[in-house]
């Protein structure tokens, strides 16, 4: 009997085990391991980031890495932010590691519990050692100089990196600008320290990258860059038992290097050169359904974003092809530049209102975006699909002109019997319906201006029944939600109060961050962009709403309620948060480089 109910409930069980464990496996947590640059140099410090945005299943066992590298130090950190009212957190995991040999080596999956990190490849580099790039003081002090790639095309980026080594106590140090006759020339983020070897001994690193644009093709030589240091004099003449040793300034010089520019290949056929990394094209609409009234506005945003390349390059997406019976009312463009690690993101936003005045269905034509994909030396195409928008037909749509009467040889030929006094000569009797027809929409034209009016009388009699929703009293709400907001270090809710705030201050402002950056001034108009750039920009990056709230109070309506209710002692929004040891305490031997 046992036997035979083992039997019958045997399938179900095994379902069961499969679905449990078909479900867990679909429920892992996601973690993802970047490492802060490529390639690396061997015996060269590297960070290696293990990111999730849930809460793994237990603690990481780092023991794998131990194969191919050696494990300085390991740290965690966990962020909460909240966008759109989401609340989201990030865990991550930083590790630094250095590379025990050279070749393409393989971070493994490390275990977090059950949870596993996805594998990734690291390219570690054998560098030879550095020759004439300069040396002070037994190869106490060293520049070196990379380029990557040699051989770009014209407007292309070219990752320029600069590292100064130093194994000696420094007093300051100075590097010459870097200036390319016929090229652009940006900085990429702030310097970086790690510690690194050559020839066997120990150097602590500082690394500078710029991104280099050629404008023209042919040779572009980039010239060496000064490094001007004070490092301690070797010897024991000089040693003095208080002070140590003494200072002496030293000069070294980085090697040049020359690049072959090509010129844009015949294999690109596009209108507009545009070489890059990457380029992505995006649309939105607003409303988002994609179904308006006539006379109803509809906001199409179009985002252009390319790795690798400058704002400059990036081509006007254009209003051609639209329908003539839409009306089109195009916003200045948002340009962006942010200067990453890898190199340069630019992105150009349009934003454009379209008003359309007959109802129907409108096809939006396609757009393309032709550009040249550098790492795979091929020409690709970033497009966007024909959308279809649908107008119905508004309560405010204006009549259509009655078509003039057609003459009487034009109706014979028509077959049409011919009008007498506006009238056919079968009469009215002969076709009722369309008596009727009139009647009935005559009657429904009525009912509906009635209705017309008694709303818009009543929408009067509520606003004079209701006093004490004054200017004032929605104003310091405004106010104080917009306080709230920015205490809160909330972007989304800070930017719905802003706008409030604007359609009050500026009635004929713009709904939006642009029309407020428009029509302000000074740190408003900072602090605006810097709200704008943490809603939309890539990365998203934290914001702190302090600069804002102040930038609101110094405006001409803040003083002005400043003053209707007294002065105002505002506390600080976020406290000052005491820095750790990591971050505040300066390091005895950090190289300060100014240029």
């Amino acid at each position: 009997m046992a036997a035979r109910g083992l039997r019958a409930w045997g399938p179900l069980i095994l379902g069961l085990l499969l679905w449990l464990g078909w479900s867990g496996a679909v429920l892992a947590t996601e973690i993802i391991v970047t490492a802060d640059r490529e390639p690396v140099s061997v015996n060269e410090s590297f960070n290696l980031t293990f990111s999730a945005d849930e809460s793994p299943d237990g603690e990481p066992d780092f023991t794998p890495l131990s194969r191919d590298f050696r494990v300085l130090s390991q740290s965690q950190n966990s962020q909460i932010s909240m966008v759109n009212g989401k609340v989201s957190r990030t865990f991550e995991w930083t590790v630094t590691v250095v590379a025990k040999q050279a070749g393409t080596l393989t971070v493994p999956p490390i275990a977090f519990g059950d949870d596993r990190s996805k594998p990734l490849t690291v390219t570690v580099t054998d560098r030879p050692a550095p020759g004439p790039a300069g040396s002070a003081g037994d190869d106490a002090l060293l520049i070196e100089v990379d380029v990557s790639p040699k051989n770009p095309y014209v407007q292309a980026q070219v990752i320029y990196t600069v590292r100064v080594l130093y194994r000696t106590r420094l007093g300051g140090a100075r590097l010459s600008p870097l200036e390319i006759p016929d090229a652009l020339v940006q900085q990429l983020g702030d310097k970086r320290n790690y510690s690194t070897e050559r020839n066997g001994a120990t150097y602590s690193a500082t690394e500078i990258r710029y991104a280099i644009f050629p404008q023209k093709s042919g040779p572009l030589l980039i010239p060496p860059l000064t490094l001007d240091a004070e490092v301690q004099a070797s010897g024991r003449g000089g040693f003095n038992p208080f002070f140590g040793r003494p200072m002496k300034t030293v000069s070294l010089r980085s090697k040049a290097i020359e690049l072959q520019v090509r010129p844009a290949p015949a294999a690109f056929s596009g209108k507009h050169w545009l070489p890059a990394q990457n380029v992505t094209l995006e649309e939105t609409l607003s409303p988002d359904t994609g179904r308006i009234e006539t006379g109803q506005p509809l906001t199409r945003t179009l985002t252009l974003r390319a790795q690798g390349a400058t704002v400059g390059v990036l081509p006007e997406l254009g209003l051609a092809g639209l329908p003539e019976d839409i009306r089109r009312y195009p916003d200045q463009p948002a340009l962006d530049e942010q200067r990453q690690g890898t190199g340069l993101l630019s992105t150009r936003q349009e934003k454009t209102a379209l008003v359309p005045d007959r109802p129907g269905r409108y096809l939006l034509p396609a757009i393309e975006v032709p550009w040249w994909n550098t790492a795979a030396e091929r020409m690709e195409v970033a497009r966007l699909p024909e959308r279809e928008i649908e107008v119905a037909a508004g309560a405010a749509a204006p009549i259509q002109p009655v078509p003039e009467p057609t003459p009487a040889s034009a109706q014979e030929t028509a077959g049409t019997p011919p009008v007498k006094g506006g009238e056919p000569e079968s009469g009215r009797a002969d076709s009722p319906i369309w008596f009727w027809l009139c009647l009935f929409l005559a009657g429904g034209w009525l009912i509906t201006a009635g209705l017309w009016w008694r709303t818009a009388r009543w929408s009067q009699e509520k606003t004079v029944m209701k006093p004490s929703e004054s200017p004032q009293l929605s104003g310091s709400r405004l106010m104080r939600e917009l306080k709230e907001a920015c205490a809160a270090n909330d972007p989304g809710r800070a930017r719905r109060a802003l706008l409030d705030w604007a359609a009050q201050r500026w009635p004929d402002c713009d709904a939006s961050l642009e029309g407020i950056a428009g029509h302000s001034q000074g740190e408003l108009k900072h602090a605006v962009q810097a709200l704008g750039r943490a809603l939309y920009g890539y990365p998203r990056t934290e914001w702190n709403g302090a600069a804002l709230w102040a930038a609101i109070v110094t405006t001409d309506l803040g003083k002005a309620r400043a003053e209707n209710r007294g002065p105002v002692a505002l506390a600080p929004l976020h406290p000052p948060a005491q820095a750790s040891p990591q971050s505040g305490a300066r390091r005895p031997n950090a190289l300060s480089m100014t240029q």
